[in-house]
């Protein structure tokens, strides 16, 4: 049975190896694009990223689809990061976490998983301390649009082979950031040699931009 968390509870996770799964429903007019992309920013102690390298997010120089996204994507498939970057996701030097495929017009799923992020807490690099877990919409400005315009948002974390639906754990954000363009879901942190997640649902109104000037 899958934990339901509330925002600003935290809870140990029992698991080193699963999938991130990010949803939302969008009300917009017909043939209007709105594109919201997942992104995880790998910081330090010191509240910032760790270098250029651990931001991960959808702007990959080339993307090409795996043949089967249902599972954790190895970094035996790939003989460097670089290469992983090149040819499949964006992801940070030591494999450990996988960047989802941009869904651009938001019709991966109807009911399911828009976004997923794949995540391997025993790679981590040493140095980092938190993985915060964030969703932007892109080109707001140009296209006025916010958060008002989406619905049943929410961030899911569960194992491989289950299916969609299901969850160890699964935060719904029903708070209203009706203002806001970017969207922090949860944060993944170390905590006394264990791994802990929380859920935050903080809103920014700047976008991914206010999220990259927050932790550079």
């Amino acid at each position: 049975m899958a934990i339901n968390l509330v925002k600003g509870e935290n809870r140990v996770l029992n698991m080193n190896l699963f999938h991130v799964g990010l949803g939302w429903d969008v009300n917009c007019k017909p043939n209007e694009k709105f594109d919201l992309d997942v992104s995880a920013f790998m910081i330090t102690s010191t509240g910032k990223l760790l270098s250029d390298d651990y931001l991960v997010f959808y702007n990959s120089e080339n993307r090409v689809r795996p043949s089967n996204l249902s599972k954790i994507v190895r970094d035996t498939e790939f003989v460097n990061n670089e290469e992983m970057r090149q040819k499949s996701r964006p992801v940070d030097p030591e494999l450990s976490v996988i960047g989802s495929i941009d869904d651009e017009d938001g019709e991966t799923s109807e009911d399911g998983d828009d976004e997923t992020m794949d995540i391997n807490l025993d790679k981590v690099n040493p140095n980092i301390s938190e993985i915060v877990i964030c969703v932007s919409i892109h080109e707001f400005a140009e296209r006025g649009q916010n958060f008002g315009q989406v619905d049943r948002a929410y961030v899911r974390l569960y194992k491989p082979g289950q299916a969609e639906g299901e969850g160890e754990f699964v935060y719904d954000l029903t708070e209203d950031f009706s203002a806001c363009t970017a969207v922090e879901f949860c944060r993944i942190y170390r905590r006394n040699g264990e791994w802990k997640i929380k859920a935050t649902g903080v809103g920014y109104k700047g976008g991914l931009q206010e999220l990259v000037n927050k932790f550079y």
